[in-house]
């Protein structure tokens, strides 16, 4: 009986750290600290700025000019992914600089240079993202003009949430998007350890909510598809084992006629639409959101 009970201990004990563990990596992301590398690789010196979100932590953002002799398309929102920063969307800022969008972008929330410890992927972000934009809507005088997206993983879920709110935008390439976090956390429990921590993923959703503030199921972007008008181009790795190709497929299942749009990236994974993304479908995202800003 002894025995028995020890091992019951050990079990929950065990069990407790394997779900405290799949939380924190879910919600603390790791810090990246290259930002000078990417401002050496693409010779880019944007204008930083600071946002002090609602719950007091400042957010650190930058905003790059359109090229110089170009026609000025409009404004670009670039939303980077859980555990990236707002340097490494540098090079396609440059790319959409060049297209004649100014572009914007900024450390999310426990990400880079900016404030806090957890991710919330929508819950915080969602106000942290309008503020920002207010801010840099300053920063421009003022002045009114088509808005596009450009988003990767997270920031595309945080991007949906947040569009219904933004009616100036008019369309968003959202790299690896996921219908729902819920189904993200399922899909890693199923995939790891022969799906032995599929049963534990309740109480992971329960550390979760004690930590961060919110339940991992509650964070459903595809609610908010027929919530905006805005044209939405969606590029999925066809071996993306983070967030499976389902997810846009369901997305795009929830756009009305005519507003969504799909490229699946043959033979390749989660990374590679944000590192890897060939030349011709980079073309192709940018084109859309040209051609979509001018409507």
């Amino acid at each position: 009986m002894k025995w028995s009970f020890g091992a019951a201990v050990l079990m929950l004990s065990c069990s407790s750290c394997i779900t405290q563990r799949a939380a924190d990596l879910l919600t603390v992301p790791r810090r990246a600290a290259d930002g000078e590398h990417w401002e050496r690789e693409t010779k880019l010196k944007p204008q930083r700025f600071e946002v002090v979100a609602s719950d007091g932590i400042k957010l650190t953002g930058y905003q790059l000019d359109p090229a110089p002799g170009t026609k000025r398309r409009g404004t670009a929102y670039l939303l980077h992914g859980f555990g990236n920063s707002k340097e490494q969307m540098l090079p396609v800022a440059k790319e959409l600089s060049t297209a004649g969008f100014r572009c914007v972008a900024w450390d999310s929330r426990g990400h880079g240079k900016s404030e806090g410890r957890r991710a919330t992927y929508g819950t915080r972000e969602v106000d942290d993202a309008l503020r920002v934009i207010r801010s840099s809507r300053a920063l421009s005088h003022g002045k009114r003009e088509p808005e596009v997206i450009w988003a990767y993983s997270m920031g595309s879920a945080v991007a949906l949430q947040t569009m219904p709110q933004l009616p100036e935008v008019k369309a968003a390439v959202l790299l690896a998007p996921m219908s729902d976090l819920g189904g993200v956390l399922y899909h890693q429990a199923r995939r790891h350890y022969r799906g032995a921590l599929t049963p534990l993923v309740p109480v992971v959703r329960a550390s979760v909510r004690s930590d961060a503030g919110f339940d991992p199921k509650s964070i459903r972007p595809i609610d908010s598809v027929k919530k905006t008008r805005a044209k939405l181009l969606m590029i999925h790795g066809e071996r993306d084992g983070t967030i499976p190709l389902e997810h846009s497929t369901r997305l795009l299942e929830a756009c009305a006629p005519g507003q969504g749009k799909r490229i699946v990236v043959s033979d390749a994974g989660h990374g590679d639409v944000m590192w890897g993304l060939p030349e011709e479908t980079r073309d192709e995202a940018i084109r859309f959101l040209e051609k979509n800003a001018a409507r």
